[in-house]
């Protein structure tokens, strides 16, 4: 078979294929809880990702490239492209809010090839970020589709004004350190229970 197969890009792919069933689900079922659990599940897989590549021993020069482009791509799947069709979802139809959505996207895969061209060295561990990491994306956009569960509010207005900020902040210069240690596991934490009591609640 063609590719590379190991821990580090099984999670990747589990993550893109938990992505895109999700959206598949929310169309067949037109219910767009099961597009967010599936995102929400991806994001977890790219936060490990990375981790688990750095301690593989033995890895050749072609392996360490392939697990970059393939983390890119699955990024474009998962962080870009399947957030701005479920946002669709919520109603944003008029043409310039599609317009909106297609610039998040072109925002997002600038944020990605930019990301690779400046961390070319694949063995070094990043410690800032510069720009809004496209993964987070999920969480900010997830935080709206959470808030609905327990309030009502008109989610088009709120997305139109949420997607071209989070769009914009993918390219920007900001500098957001990365965080590891404790921090990085109560994240996985709660992004995990959250991701489980969902997709328990849906089915």
């Amino acid at each position: 078979m063609l590719g590379f197969w190991n821990k580090s890009v099984y999670i990747t792919y589990f993550g893109a294929f938990s992505a895109v069933l999700g959206l598949l689900l929310a169309f067949n079922y037109n219910n767009v809880d099961y597009a967010f659990v599936g995102m929400l599940i991806a994001a977890v897989c790219d936060m490990f990702d990375g981790k688990v590549a750095r301690h593989l021993k033995n890895r050749t020069e072609i392996e360490k490239d392939f697990g970059v482009q393939i983390d890119s791509l699955a990024d474009v799947i998962c962080f870009i492209t399947i957030p701005a069709i479920t946002i669709y979802f919520f109603g944003l139809r008029e043409v310039y809010q599609i317009i909106i959505l297609a610039m998040y996207v072109v925002c997002g895969i600038i944020r990605l090839a930019y990301f690779n061209v400046a961390m070319s060295d694949k063995n070094k561990a990043i410690e800032y970020y510069q720009g809004l990491p496209v993964p987070v994306s999920v969480f900010a956009f997830g935080l709206v589709w959470l808030l609905l569960k327990v309030c009502t509010f008109d989610a088009t207005i709120v997305y139109t004004i949420l997607v071209p900020i989070v769009g914009l902040l993918h390219i920007s210069k900001i500098r957001i350190k990365k965080y590891t240690g404790m921090w990085f596991y109560i994240t996985v934490t709660i992004i995990v229970a959250i991701a489980i009591i969902l997709g328990v609640f849906i089915l």
